[in-house]
């Protein structure tokens, strides 16, 4: 197959994974530009396995439909192509480059509780999407799930065993209860053997069978051991682990409730799961990456002493740096003891020193301070909220020389002599 073009268009490069009636493959996309790669997913009968061509057709199609249903979501591949070539078919899919969980839980390997948890929240995530499509993904191991080298995240991969199921609620003295129905075809228990409960080797999955898979690769990471290395009570079937790890007894409580022999003891979705993990994972907050650093052209803010109240504010379309600090007012004079003359005045320093125009600082800033600074020369100015000397003196003489012509006029008007009053005479009959 290496160097076969596939459709004329997906030229094979490497051979990935030989199953019992498939085959994956690396190749390259020749008809778009600098051929990227992609993974193609060949289902073929072979010699040791030959399921019927209906069988294959089948298969095929119920995963380019989980695909085209599920595609959408960051952490699963996306379908890029499905084509049957000569009775054999074929899923391209988009490559994801990176490693398996598996790389990183070799024997003996042991996750500390806050890696286990991030893991379960995360993987969680992605069955909560799958499940509210009503699919059932059924395969859920370390091998099936790829360490994205872009981004550190976990991508769910090969949905050849995903199934369909029907949902029915229940509400019964109170509870309510979701009922699971599957189809026919999976009377055939797939799955892989140490994550695959017992409901699902005799056929009968459910939403809660990947939640048991989950939970068998986070005892997995605690104890370094594979499922099928894990003791068991021979009274309940459940397993034994605890002693072989270093587990709080709140995180091995969710874990045994994710494994549970019983389905019907186990959570009942990814979501219940979640909320039982949230206490815990507020105790393991995820690790915060560093902040990148500032890009050229942006501005950056130095710090000022507490006492000056700062306002940071950004520089449009330069770097320099601005501190901008409210600072109290000196006293006003006796004549201006109103409380507006309390008011803080705005007091703005910004680099380099070149000269700013008068109409960029002679502004008046109501309430919080805030300010619009255009212009690539910025200077050490200073912007008060009170009028300019020259105004409040031009207000004095005027108010002054007003006060003086009423007090003129008023004086006037009191020695000029009131006109004396008349005297009517009544006239008396005789």
């Amino acid at each position: 197959m290496l160097g076969k073009l596939l459709q004329g268009r997906y030229q094979v490069i490497q051979v990935l994974t030989a199953g019992g009636f498939g085959q994956t493959y690396l190749a390259q996309d020749t008809h778009r530009p600098r051929h990227p790669t992609c993974v193609v997913k060949h289902l073929k009968a072979t010699s040791s396995h030959t399921p019927s061509l209906q069988d294959l057709r089948w298969l095929f199609i119920r995963e380019v439909e989980a695909l085209k249903k599920l595609g959408t979501h960051d952490q699963v591949p996306q379908l890029l192509a499905h084509f049957e070539d000569k009775q054999e078919f074929y899923l391209v899919q988009e490559f994801i480059e990176g490693h398996s969980l598996s790389a990183e839980l070799p024997l003996g390997c042991r996750w500390t509780e806050s890696q286990v948890i991030q893991l379960l929240q995360e993987v969680l995530g992605i069955l909560e999407f799958i499940h509210s499509h009503v699919l059932i993904y059924r395969d859920l191991k370390p091998s099936n799930l790829i360490r994205r080298q872009q981004d550190g995240r976990l991508v769910l991969i090969d949905f050849g065993s995903v199934q369909q199921a029907w949902t029915q609620v229940v509400k019964f003295q109170g509870k309510t209860r979701t009922n699971v129905a599957i189809g026919i075809a999976s009377a055939l228990g797939i799955g892989t053997p140490g994550y695959m409960p017992t409901e699902q080797e005799q056929g009968r999955p459910r939403f809660n069978s990947d939640i048991y898979a989950l939970g068998m690769i986070g005892i997995r990471a605690l104890t370094g051991l594979k499922p099928t290395q894990l003791p068991k009570d021979p009274n309940t079937g459940e397993f034994v682990w605890q002693h072989q790890a270093q587990v709080s007894a709140a995180l091995a409580c969710v874990l045994n409730k994710m494994v549970r022999y019983d389905f019907k003891d186990r959570y009942e979705s990814a979501t219940e799961v979640l909320q039982a993990l949230l206490p815990l994972a507020n105790l393991y907050p995820p690790t915060q990456k560093s902040a990148p650093s500032p890009r050229s052209g942006t501005a950056t803010l130095e710090p000022q002493t507490q006492k000056e109240g700062i306002v940071k504010q950004p520089l449009a379309g330069a770097s320099q740096s601005i501190a901008v600090s409210l600072m109290p007012q000196t006293p006003p004079s006796r004549q201006d003891t109103s409380p507006e003359a309390e008011r803080l005045r705005l007091h703005i320093t910004l680099g380099p020193q070149t000269p700013v125009s008068r109409q960029d600082t002679n502004q008046v800033f109501e309430g919080k301070a805030s300010a619009q600074l255009l212009g690539d020369q910025i200077s050490d100015s200073t912007v008060s909220i009170f009028p300019h000397k020259s105004a409040l003196l031009v207000g004095l003489i005027i108010g002054i020389t007003s006060g003086l012509v009423l007090m003129v006029v008023s004086y006037y008007s009191l020695q000029i002599p009131a006109p004396a009053p008349k005297i009517q005479k009544s006239q008396v009959s005789t």
